[in-house]
């Protein structure tokens, strides 16, 4: 029998992670707000998470009067799916007060984020303390609960409690590097919080004050250290590369979801890989109100580099996101990939 050599690379071909299309998974600004007007300047980190290989990362930051200043990243870290950039810039005692704006551009996708530049008496710090995490080691799919503190100060050495203030969840997985929220949950009279989730993967957890609008004119934002959890499971890991393109456009107009399915692979004596996984249902999900909910809208099988590519309308504005439900979770267990948003106009 003749064997087609081209045939027999492609199908052996495993996907090259670094390869995948680029995402800007989140960015962050650090402190947020700014304070200015005091004897020193004010050193603001912007921080960036891409998926995919990114030849580099560009931004600007725009004034209130809508002058810019450019942005210059550099990657500081880096693992198998996703990398992280830096830049930093000094907002000096005559930089402009009111609602500044950073944007930041890989490949193709540009993404936007607001912060505040106060030029009154700093505000006060806040801080999250205490985050634990029980039980440690947890069963997959039991609950776990992530307590912790928030508080502020009321002196030059001394902190107090924030009570009735919202606290958002973050998790990030192991070998990722963005955050992703997973609740949200109200401070008690002694600033403490309590919150249950269902334990899915082992990774890193942290809580994160963002405060309302009347907050931020007068304390900092605030995110804890990150603590891990072990979650134990049979079955091994699976990962979803995920991209959804353009953007933005017209309602109705077709959207491209492409990605890559993976399973992570641990041979005996050899170092741990994450290989594709072939001829597997995986579906696409639209949640229009962000809320979490959202239907299923299609489904693809992975080919033999676990790649799927899916075209669907746009109806209206919302969030999108691949699932592989795992038929067989001994074996290898269900993921969910991150959520890309797509606007309609």
């Amino acid at each position: 029998m003749r064997i087609n050599r081209h045939l027999l690379a492609r199908l052996l071909r495993r996907p090259a992670l670094g390869d995948a299309l680029v995402e800007i998974e989140s960015v962050e600004v650090d402190p947020d707000p700014v304070p200015i007007g005091g004897e020193d300047a004010t050193e603001v980190t912007v921080e960036v998470v891409t998926s995919g290989r990114a030849d580099e990362v560009r931004g600007e930051l725009t004034a209130p009067d809508e002058s810019r200043t450019g942005l210059r990243f550099e990657c500081v870290e880096r693992t198998p799916f996703e990398e992280r950039w830096r830049a930093g810039h000094v907002f000096g005692r005559d930089a402009a007060a009111g609602r500044w704006r950073v944007e930041v551009a890989a490949g193709d996708i540009v993404e936007e984020r607001e912060f505040e530049v106060h030029a009154e008496d700093k505000p006060r710090r806040s801080r999250i303390d205490g985050v634990e995490l029980s039980p440690d080691p947890v069963d997959e799919g039991s609950p776990l609960t992530v307590s912790g503190r928030l508080q502020a100060t009321t002196g030059k050495d001394d902190w107090g409690g924030l009570p009735e203030r919202t606290v958002a969840l973050l998790f990030r997985a192991d070998d990722m590097l963005a955050r992703r929220e997973v609740a949200r949950v109200v401070t008690g009279r002694s600033g403490r919080f309590d919150a249950t989730v269902t334990a899915t993967e082992s990774g890193f957890w942290s809580a994160e004050f963002r405060g309302s609008t009347e907050d931020r004119a007068r304390l900092t934002t605030a995110r804890s250290a990150e603590v891990r959890s072990t979650v134990r499971s049979a079955g091994a890991r699976t990962r979803i590369i995920y991209s959804a393109k353009p953007r933005s456009g017209k309602r109705g107009r077709k959207a491209t979801h492409t990605g890559t399915l993976l399973v992570r692979v641990e041979p005996t004596g050899q170092p741990a890989r994450w290989d594709p996984l072939p001829q597997q249902r995986v579906r696409l999900w639209f949640d229009p109100a962000g809320s979490g909910a959202g239907a299923v809208q299609g489904s693809a099988t992975t080919g033999s580099n676990g790649g799927f590519t899916l075209r669907k309308k746009v109806p209206s504005t919302g969030d999108w996101h691949v699932r592989f439900d795992s038929q067989a979770p001994a074996q290898r267990r269900s993921c969910k990939s991150p959520v890309r948003k797509l606007t309609a106009d």
